[in-house]
């Protein structure tokens, strides 16, 4: 008998919000990671799609192991241009370029523009994901606590070259328009199986670059990069994008995508804990502006889906999930 996929709540609980921090932490020391191997020779396009060849791997033996039904060829096929080529491909050859020019610090603090990429592209695309006028009013916020948190920066001289910023810019337009894409085609959840197909068009992508190119193209297997892979494919790539989808299954992307402003706030701990950087005003600062808007918006979303004309109308509702309940759904649960 197939079982009826309910709506999204479009709304943060305690297990969204549990979610959300975890996503924060672990793609918030990704860029300080991607940055290591990088320093230590690794080069962009062969370092990224080691890592991603490692992740399907992982997916597909965990997606193996809990015996999950092997989802339908539209399903892949959806999964393989919105995930695969454009939020975990496109993105990351853009993010692994760009932070050859740049420092992981900075790169996480460009990601605070994917929630305002996302909600302009959620105006022309998805109807039912837009934020009301406080939703609006946090994410503008949001964006000033970044411009808070990184205007230190530059003034200094420490951020590289002008290469970087727009590299990684391209990386987060790529991971707007695959996120909000994805949620008006993908029809649900992502299972093990397709997020795994994702990792591997990605790591096709990237190898297919670095081969084709002409580029020079190396992965020096020294401990420090193989250290930075495995945990780049542990934590940031199995549990980060496991966490990712099941967050924009239940939210949306244009909230799912909030982890973009908390993302900064990591990269701030890291620099501080790890390396010894003094905490200023402006940290302080920018992190309490970002917590602020951040609250606004989460705050929005919960009153707008407790009155009964916030509720989710009959044209946000996805389709039917196949039959039976597949271990994704049995963990995101």
């Amino acid at each position: 008998m197939a079982s009826a996929q309910a709506a999204p709540s479009g709304r943060y609980g305690p297990a969204e919000i549990l979610l959300l921090a975890v996503l924060s932490a672990v793609w918030g020391a990704a860029y300080v990671l991607i940055r290591q191997g990088l320093l230590l020779g690794a080069t962009p396009l062969a370092f990224a799609s080691a890592r991603y060849a490692l992740s399907a791997l992982v997916f597909f033996a965990i997606a193996a192991a809990n015996r999950e039904a092997f989802p339908t060829r539209r399903a892949l096929a959806t999964t393989a241009g919105f995930s695969g080529l454009l939020m975990i491909g496109l993105y990351g050859g853009f993010l692994y370029w760009g932070e050859q020019y740049t420092t992981g610090g900075y790169a996480a603090v460009l990601a605070s523009t994917a929630p305002i990429l996302t909600v302009a592209l959620s105006f022309v695309v998805l109807r039912a994901e837009r934020l009301g006028p406080w939703g609006m009013l946090g994410i503008a916020i949001g964006f000033g606590g970044t411009a808070v948190l990184v205007l230190p920066e530059l003034t200094g001289s420490s951020l590289g070259t002008w290469e970087g910023p727009v590299f990684i810019l391209g990386a987060m337009t790529c991971a707007a328009v695959g996120s909000v894409y994805l949620r008006r085609y993908g029809g649900g959840r992502q299972g093990l199986w397709q997020i795994g197909c994702a990792f591997a068009v990605a790591s096709l992508l990237l190898g297919t670059g670095a081969v084709v190119l002409p580029l020079p193209e190396a992965l020096p297997l020294t401990l420090g990069v193989i250290g930075s892979l495995v945990l780049l494919v542990a934590f940031s790539s199995v549990v980060g994008y496991f966490a990712y989808f099941a967050l924009h299954h239940r939210v949306g992307p244009v909230r799912a995508n909030l982890v973009a402003y908390l993302v900064p706030l990591v990269g701030v701990a890291i620099g501080t804990g790890l390396y010894g950087e003094p905490v200023t005003a402006w940290e302080l600062g920018g992190v309490a502006i970002v917590l602020a808007g951040v609250s606004l918006v989460l705050w929005e979303s919960s009153r707008r889906q407790a009155s009964p004309t916030g509720a989710p109308g009959p044209g946000t509702h996805l389709p039917a999930a196949p039959a039976g309940t597949t271990a994704t759904e049995r963990m995101q649960r």
